[in-house]
């Protein structure tokens, strides 16, 4: 049983081509390599004429447009990435400031705190939560807050504004 035909490449380029002869439709006809060959040649010369009709390219003027779009785009994002760190360091300045003002008022006027805070609760709220105990833990609290805030914002900050 023959595997090759010395005509094969003849009948893929006239296949490609378009052009047949009549000595190689004799021969096609004749040779079952070729036959098969010129089947499925044929077949796959169809489906890419098929997948050619059905393509549907952009003109160069949208493409351009496109690019130009997310061009900008771009630039937008990268220009408001020093916008957001400023604002992180604003929020953090900020928070320091409040936690600055807060250690700086006197220890009398923490009663005076608690009491003013206390009228805004409602009687049925101070009843269920002893606010004594959560005043006598809030250095801690916010010991702890301050710490972790701080040792997470610059992890938030990389993952925010590293490169993907």
């Amino acid at each position: 049983m023959a595997c090759e035909c010395v005509r094969e490449q003849d009948v893929l380029d006239a296949l490609t081509a378009g052009r047949w002869n009549d000595d190689l439709r004799e021969h096609v006809s004749g040779c079952a390599i070729c036959s098969d060959l010129a089947d499925v040649a044929a077949a796959l010369n169809a489906e890419q004429d098929a997948a050619w009709r059905d393509a549907r390219v952009p003109s160069a003027g949208v493409m351009w447009w496109r690019a130009q779009l997310r061009a900008r785009e771009d630039a937008a994002r990268a220009a408001g990435r020093p916008v957001a760190f400023i604002q992180g360091v604003a929020a953090s300045v900020a928070l320091w400031l409040v936690i600055a003002l807060f250690r700086a008022v006197p220890a009398e006027s923490v009663g005076e705190w608690r009491i003013w805070s206390a009228q805004l609760l409602p009687s049925d709220y101070l009843a269920i939560v002893n606010i004594s105990h959560v005043t006598a833990a809030l250095p801690l609290v916010v010991f702890f807050v301050v710490g972790a805030w701080l040792l997470l914002t610059p992890i938030a900050a990389y993952l925010a504004f590293g490169d993907e």
